[in-house]
Order: structure tokens, then sequence, then C-alpha cells
């Protein structure tokens, strides 16, 4: 059987919360918390934002901006630890993010306010990238599970604790508040990495080679022309989206034959299950993001709630996900290798039945299905980024662990584009009545059902390559 899954079991949750592992959760913790709590308080307050500052035409762009900047930090995350070293990278990284956070707080018009998101995202690309590099680096294979269960947690805390907060602030305060209120724990993050990652360690073979700064451009310009589309004439939409498809797909074969290459070997072949679990990394993302760009426009559109109850309604998703993550670490070697195809399919069920709630106006409906949609992600997340961690050679360990959160946004990214698309082309562009907010959403949950269906055709493959 070509790499493996396991549960982590009690004695492995014994040993991640001793001595010899704390201060390396402690900052893997810290890490991850920035991304989740971003995550949540951001949906929260740019539906406000983007409204006081531009239109609603634009709402993506403040997701994919932010996206293409983190996939393409995370892609150099390996890179920049070989180079200056961990604590270093983590540093400089902080910064930028601080930088970013404080631009979108204080931003007077839509372009600073975007530029902000830029610099959060390779920020945050780069944080996100250096923490899961950290995952086998310091801690063995066997607790890999539980450390994605303390993940689990902390995406609880944050699909609580970020809409409930970004919605208060941006109701009762200021969408400005919202964001500006990351900047002490953005601070707090730096002082760990000072106290728990030993500084040193660059200096390596990167370091003598050279950036691949054309490669990263594609990438950039891939993920562009797809979310251009969403903005784009409608005769030019469809278009955008199969010329930035081309241009990452030549980025992708470009790296395969490069020297200094940003990939691991075999990532996305067919024929591995390394390369099969970052299609499933990819396609999950991008599955529910682009209905997902749009879930608190729904709330507040449709079923008529304001911003502080449409954000804790939107957070369904991120909670069920949080809570099954706990659960199924304990899981057994073979139920954990289940959980790599039974996500997808869930997903895929959770999504078409938001698609018809709202066909119905059921509200029901649609937060079982956004249950679902966190269920998925809960059954297999963390097995499939177990996969992807232990199923590589040790020269392509780095990248392969720090690609893990960058697959994800691409898949972000990817999919907050491709929901554009739908929601603009059915006419979101020129209206945000709730007639018009329903024919998109709907129009979105189809296109994520289909991303979602491919997930699991993917996920069935990985099952025979892993022998289940």
């Amino acid at each position: 059987m070509e790499g493996s899954v396991t549960g982590a079991g009690g004695g492995g949750w014994r040993v991640l919360f001793g001595r010899r592992h704390a201060m390396y959760l402690a900052t893997f913790s810290l890490g991850s918390a920035l991304y989740a709590f971003s995550a949540f308080l951001v949906s929260a307050c740019l539906p406000s934002a983007v409204v006081e500052l531009g239109d609603l035409s634009l709402m993506s762009w403040g997701f994919t901006f932010y996206l293409v900047a983190a996939i393409l930090a995370g892609t150099l995350a390996a890179t920049l630890k070989q180079r200056w070293g961990t604590q270093a990278a983590f540093q400089y990284a902080s910064v930028v993010y601080l930088l970013g956070s404080l631009a979108c707080g204080l931003a007077p018009a839509m372009w600073v306010l975007l530029g902000g998101r830029l610099l959060q995202g390779v920020g945050e690309g780069a944080i996100s990238g250096l923490c899961y590099i950290l995952i086998p680096e310091f801690f063995p294979a066997a607790l890999i599970p539980a450390i994605f269960g303390v993940e689990a947690v902390i995406w609880a805390l944050g699909s609580i604790v970020g809409p409930v907060v970004g919605g208060f602030l941006t109701e009762v305060i200021s969408w400005r508040g919202a964001f500006l209120v990351s900047v002490p724990f953005i601070l707090l993050f730096m002082a760990m990495v000072r106290i728990a990652i030993p500084s040193g360690g660059g200096g390596g073979r990167a370091s003598a080679m050279p950036l691949p700064f054309v490669r990263l451009a594609g990438v950039g310009l891939g993920i562009l022309l797809i979310s251009a589309a969403a903005i784009a004439p409608p005769a030019l939409r469809f278009a955008g989206v199969g010329a930035g498809l081309l241009v990452l797909l030549a980025m992708v074969l470009w790296d395969h034959r490069a020297a200094n290459h940003l990939l691991p070997r075999g990532a996305f072949s067919f024929g591995s299950v390394l390369g099969l679990a970052f299609w499933i990394v990819l396609l999950m993302p991008s599955a529910h993001t682009g209905p997902g760009v749009y879930v608190i426009l729904l709330f507040e559109r449709v079923w008529g709630f304001s911003p502080l109850p449409a954000s804790t309604l939107g957070a369904t998703m991120g909670f069920t996900w949080s809570v099954v993550g706990v659960a199924v670490s304990w899981l057994s070697a073979r139920w954990a290798r289940a959980c790599l195809w039974l996500g997808p399919l869930i997903m895929t069920a959770g999504l078409a039945i938001c698609g018809v709630s709202l066909w119905q106006h059921g509200l029901l409906l649609f937060l079982a299905g956004q249950a679902l949609v966190g269920l998925a992600y809960g059954v297999s997340w963390g097995f499939v980024s177990q996969a992807i961690m232990v199923g590589v050679a040790p020269a392509d360990r780095d990248r392969a662990s720090g690609m893990v959160p960058t697959m994800m946004s691409a898949g972000l990214a990817v999919g907050a584009a491709l929901g554009g698309v739908a929601a603009n082309s059915a006419g979101l562009a020129v209206s945000d009545t709730p007639a018009v907010v329903t024919h998109a959403g709907i129009w979105c949950f189809t296109l994520a059902t289909a991303i979602a269906l491919g997930a699991f055709l993917i996920s069935l493959r990985l099952r025979v390559r892993m022998g289940d």
C-alpha cells in the first residue's frame, strides 16, 4: 500500500500535549488561529465594506486578491525557510500581514482595501505554509491526526468567535474595527515565534538558486484571468476561465521539468497517493467557496437577517467541520482511509441540498446543507493532509507539507472566481434584490455540486491506490 493514514488514539493526545511538543504546538496553533479567525471575521465584514467603498460585483475580488497572494507566498514557503530560517521567515511574513490589516482597516477607497487584502494574503500564505512545514519536522507521523484534531478545535473557536466579533463590530461600530481587531493577535504570534522557534537554519541549497519569478507570475496571472472573468462582459467570461486554467496547467508542467521546482514530485499525478490527494485538497475548497462567498449575503437579502445573526448562521459549516474533525482523529486506520472518499461524497450531497433549499426558500434545509459541507471537511481533511505529508520522499517533505494550505488557498481562489462568474452571470452585478440573489445562489450551488462530484470521483481512485 502506497502511503498510510492512521488515527491518533488517546496515547497520541497525551504525547502531543506533553512538554516535548507543547511549545511547537502552541506556535502552530497560533498561526492556524490567525487564518481561522480572519477567514470567518472577513466573511462577516467584507460585504459591508464593499457596499460602502465599491460595488457588489467586486466582492469576490476581496477574497481573490487575498487568495492569489496567499498562493504565491505559500508556494515559496519552503524556499523562504531554506533561505532565511524558519523564525526569520515567520517574522517577515507577520510584518507583512500586520501592514495589510492596517491598510484594510484604514482604507479610504476600494483600491486601498484590495491592496490591504493583497498584503494580508502574502503574510498569511507564508505563515500557513511554514506552520504546516513544522508538522512533519517537529512531530512524529503518528501524531499528525491529533494535530489536525487541535486545528479542528481552533477552527471551531474561529467559526464561533470570528463571525460574532466581525458581525458585532460591523453592526455596532464599523467594518473597519473588524479588520483592525486582528492586530494584537499578529503581535502575539510574533512574540511566540521568537520564543518557540530556533533562529538560523537558512542558507541552504535553495538560497543559491534563483527564485522562479516567471512561474510565480504565471500562477498569479492564471488565477487573475479566472477572477477577471467574473466581471468581464458575458461573452468573455468562459473564455477568461479557460485561458486562466490553461496558464495554470502550463505552469504546473513547466515546474515538473524545472531544477528549482516549487511543487513536490508527483504533484497532481493521477498515479500516486500524493497527486490524487493534491487534487482533493484543490477541488473541495473550489466547490464550497463559490457559493460560500455569498452565504452571508443570502442570509441578509433572502432571509432578511442583519449582519450579526447572518454571520452567526454563516458559521454553521465551519463549526460542524471543527467538531467532527476532533471526533474522527480517534478513528482506526481502516476507517481513516474510508474518510478520504466519504468526505467528498458528503460535500456533494450538502451542496446539492443547499441549491434545492434556495428553490424552496427553506432556511432549515439550507442550514442542513451547510452542516453537511462542514461534516465533509471534518471527516476527510485531516486524513487527506496526512496522506500528503507521509506519502512523499524526504527531500520533498517541506514542499509537500507547505503546499497543503497553499493548495487549499488555490482552491478557494478558483472557487471564489468561478462563483463570481456564476453569480454575476445570474444578474448580481446589476442588482441585489432577494429574487436576483436567490437566482445567483442557485447557479453557484449547481456549479459547486459538479466540482464536488469531481473530487468524489478522484477520491474513489485514491481509495483504490491506497489498497482500501
